[in-house]
């Protein structure tokens, strides 16, 4: 489950789509009852899966993110909740909330000489100096340095710095296993589908199980078993989840 809150980022990475240069999306934020619904929904489930709050963005660009976490971990005891961030927001304040109610936190630390950032080597030296927060960082914390100008993955042919791209015939398993809510309740093809080109749903208006059994999202699992080639955005993804 990946919840996006807010579809912006303030990052430039040449490979993504929605760098804060490329980003093609009207500006939008979650209403909080959209949040609450959907918290609320996976307590009703009793769900025990992966909540993420982010997808295609810098979660920390939304203020109301902290006590967002800290209603679901309220609410879903038994989940998994983690985020990814680029570290540029991030503060002791913050992340002390992260270690307490994150079961994981991974900071994608972009620099082109692999080194950390100002408020990414500042976490780091807190972490180092109290034992207390150490042990518990340790357990939660994963730190990956990362280049800013990288070609990675095609993105389902949305990145910006890949023009050639290898076509793969194979099927894919995200559809199977994901669901990626935008800010706006709508629910997008995976998470490659950065630009929100696919809707399988719409939260605001329907169940979360309503959506994941739907008819759209049984019509592209359906086409994925037999390859990549009939949808449009995958056939043009390299993306290999099998």
């Amino acid at each position: 489950m990946k919840i996006e809150t807010i579809n912006r980022c303030n990052n430039v990475c040449s490979f993504c789509p929605v760098n804060k240069f490329s980003d093609s999306r009207i500006l939008k934020k979650m209403d909080d009852t959209l949040f609450y619904k959907i918290i609320d929904e996976l307590k009703f489930l009793n769900y025990n899966g992966v909540v993420t709050f982010h997808s295609n963005n810098e979660p920390l660009l939304d203020d109301r993110i902290c006590d967002f976490i800290i209603y679901a971990r309220n609410e879903l005891k038994n989940a998994k909740l983690v985020i990814f961030t680029n570290g540029t927001l991030l503060t002791k304040d913050i992340f002390n909330i992260f270690l307490t109610n994150l079961d994981q936190i991974i900071i994608d630390n972009y620099h082109d000489d692999l080194k950390l950032i100002k408020p990414v080597k500042e976490i780091y030296e807190y972490c180092l100096s109290n034992k207390e927060i150490l042990e518990v960082a340790e357990k939660k914390l994963v730190i990956d340095l990362r280049k800013q100008n990288e070609i990675l993955t095609s993105r389902g042919g949305n990145a910006p710095n890949r023009k050639n791209i290898s076509l793969l015939t194979s099927s894919c398993i995200l559809p199977f296993s994901q669901m990626v809510i935008r800010p706006d309740g709508k629910v997008s093809l995976c998470c490659n589908d950065a630009l929100g080109q696919f809707t399988l749903g719409d939260i605001s208006k329907n169940s979360l199980l309503d959506v994941w059994y739907g008819d759209k999202f049984e019509k592209i699992r359906e086409s994925l078993k037999n390859g990549r080639e009939s949808i449009d955005m995958c056939k043009n993804c390299d993306t290999l989840l099998l």
